[in-house]
């Protein structure tokens, strides 16, 4: 590996976090081997974007790198993490150093994301992520508008604007108070001045990341205005020629929150109020009348965004394809390899599994073969319509409630599947499918949450949520209908009824595989989801 004269020099300012004092790393020791397999591997392996949970790194190599800044104060770096497992994964960490003698509020800001600490003779500071140092988070935004690259030791990183960037980010951006966002999880998300939302991609998939090029495809083609306007994007190209995706700038949203959120707390409030009063189900409409209306806006929306996704512009990369005599075998098939690896995982996983969901997989195991005759029997033989660039994973944790509308966020795809495979053009019923399975998450979630600590009223309170979740669902299904009609996405709604159902099978089973392996109580929700679209009690 060919390291620059830069990186040994912030190498060498590396001091082991194992206790104090500080400690000067010599000429003549590895300062690199140290930082890669001490500070960095001890750093990686607390992080939430970290993959590969359970398996600690055991070395943090640079993969290339650049010094950046005036002062040299970054080094924007990307990374290959070795465990005990064949795989390997690569991340992008860029690192900031901040000293002690400097501006103090920096150097506050940065210690909840310290790397390292560090000694330059008498000078003291730390290492840190770089997403939490305003000023790089800044200058970031600043080399996306200026349309800057930065050469690295083996390739390029590119900062490039949209036709937007001027709009969004306006002409104070650099004068901007930066906070991070939201919870710690896959990305690294800050907020400049309530305008602007940067973020970081941390696992680096090779390609274009889904969620920049349709945002931009949306914001610069067909200026689809319920989505999240992009302004620019940050990439690395290698001297391979493959492509990163590093960071993606956005506009900043005013929100009340994601449809998550807003769903349970609806639900938990409205079950606890009819628990109060006994009462049995009885008009949806009228119980659910308010909740409805938004369901239907966010049915039309989502028809709204297929629609502008199928809208022809020379792209090949977006522009709609017919649905091929290929394509519905290769969905059944796929629908049946994922009900296989969740059944086989379920299988290994049996008896870990506390009681209840115990006994609901040995009843899901023992209908194995009809689960299968259920996927294979369920779109019939034949298909026509076209395929297209789609959301990939749609759920309500994906729209912000925003003035009784919705904005339709997170265009990544489901972080298990290949990057190709959530670039692939499909149908988009499977966004259809994945909302449809987050309204029955939704609705068993909030019973879970009103009965952990009364049990009293169950019965009825069951009945009410599953009235809430069926009708939910029909009211999305039947404004996304009406909102699609006419725009050759299917040949008829009745063609493709049997298709959004194996769609909803497959989501079913691809969710069950990762419950089991980050959410077992989470697990008996998704087979009880899985009994239902198979039409047996699971």
């Amino acid at each position: 590996m060919v390291v620059t004269d830069a990186f040994a020099k912030f190498a060498r300012r590396m001091a082991s976090t194992q206790g104090w004092p500080y400690v000067i790393i010599a000429e003549t020791e590895n300062p690199i081997r140290q930082l890669e397999t001490e500070a960095l591997a001890r750093f990686v392996a607390t992080q939430r974007w970290y993959a590969a949970k359970g398996e600690p790194p055991r070395r943090v190599v640079l993969v290339d790198h650049a010094e950046w800044g005036e002062q040299g104060n970054w080094l924007v770096s990307l990374y290959r993490v070795e465990n005990d497992s064949s795989e390997t994964q690569n991340y992008f960490l860029p690192l900031a150093l901040a000293w002690e003698d400097g501006a103090e509020e920096r150097l506050q800001g940065m210690q909840a994301a310290t790397v390292a600490r560090v000694r330059q003779q008498a000078q003291l500071g730390v290492l840190a992520d770089a997403f939490a140092d305003e000023a790089f988070c800044r200058a970031l935004v600043a080399a996306i508008g200026l349309g800057q690259e930065l050469r690295c030791a083996h390739g390029v990183i590119r900062f490039a604007p949209t036709q937007a960037y001027a709009e969004i980010a306006g002409e104070a951006s650099s004068q901007l108070p930066v906070r991070p966002v939201g919870s710690p999880g896959s990305n690294t998300g800050v907020v400049l001045g309530d305008r602007l939302f940067l973020k970081g991609y941390r696992r680096l998939h090779p390609g274009v990341n889904p969620e920049a090029e349709i945002g931009r495809f949306l914001t610069e083609k067909v200026r689809f205005p319920h989505s999240v306007p992009v302004a620019g994007t940050v990439e690395y190209g290698g001297g391979d020629g493959v492509t990163l995706s590093l960071a993606l700038l956005q506009s900043y949203v005013e929100n009340q929150g994601d449809g998550w959120s807003y769903a349970l707390d609806y639900l938990e409030r409205f079950l606890e109020q009819q628990r109060a009063q006994g009462a049995a189900p009885g008009n949806a409409a009228e119980l659910h009348g308010a909740w409805l209306t938004l369901v239907r806006t966010l049915g039309q929306r989502t028809g709204e965004l297929h629609r502008a996704l199928a809208t022809t512009t020379g792209d090949p990369a977006f522009d709609p394809e017919p649905i091929d005599a290929r394509d519905l075998p290769a969905w059944v098939q796929r629908a049946r390899d994922e009900a296989g690896a969740a059944m086989d995982l379920l299988a290994r996983r049996r008896d870990g599994l506390a009681d209840a969901p115990r006994a609901a997989a040995d009843r899901l195991l023992e209908r194995r073969q009809e689960l299968f005759a259920r996927i294979d029997g369920c779109a019939g033989d034949k298909l026509s319509g076209i395929k297209i660039r789609h959301h990939g994973d749609y759920h309500l944790g994906q729209v912000l409630l925003r003035q009784n509308d919705f904005v339709i966020i997170d265009f990544e795809g489901e972080p298990a599947r290949p990057l190709a495979e959530r670039r692939a053009k499909h149908s988009p019923l499977r966004d259809v499918a994945g909302m449809l399975r987050s309204f029955n998450y939704a609705a068993h979630a909030a019973l879970v949450r009103v009965t952990a600590e009364r049990a009293d009223g169950l019965d009825l309170l069951e009945r009410h949520a599953q009235q809430w979740e069926l009708e939910t669902q029909r009211r999305f299904v039947e404004a996304y209908r009406d909102a699609t009609h006419g725009c050759k996405l299917y040949p008829s709604w009745d063609e493709v009824r049997g298709l959004l159902e194996l769609f909803q099978l497959e989501k079913a089973f691809y969710e069950l595989r990762y419950e089991l392996d980050n959410r077992p109580a989470w697990v008996l929700i998704v087979l009880q989801g899985i009994g239902k679209l198979a039409r047996f009690t699971a």
